[in-house]
């Protein structure tokens, strides 16, 4: 199955491209995804965006999945052809 993540603001500029597709076995899940794009996050997001830590997006990047933003479970089932969202910090007033 393949999923994709569409990097918005800074973040795509610093990935260096718009949108990452993944291609994971059929039943993956949120961690399997995690685990696939860690080499190049840490790469390319290292810092402020990515937690080389804990091999995550770090608190300050809002993560959407299915119009959910803030979805952290690692344990979520994936579908084929889902997008998840990556922004970086947003202010405003």
């Amino acid at each position: 199955m393949r999923v994709s993540l569409t990097f918005f603001g800074i973040l795509r500029d610093q990935v260096g491209q718009k949108t990452l597709g993944v291609d994971l076995p059929q039943g993956s899940f949120v961690s399997d995804l995690i685990e696939a794009i860690a080499p190049v996050m840490e790469q390319t997001l290292a810092g402020w965006a990515w937690d080389a830590e804990r091999r995550s997006f770090s608190s300050r990047v809002v993560v959407s999945r299915r119009g959910k933003a803030g979805s952290r479970d690692l344990t979520a089932a994936l579908v084929d052809g889902e997008e998840i969202l990556v922004l970086p910090p947003i202010a405003g007033g």
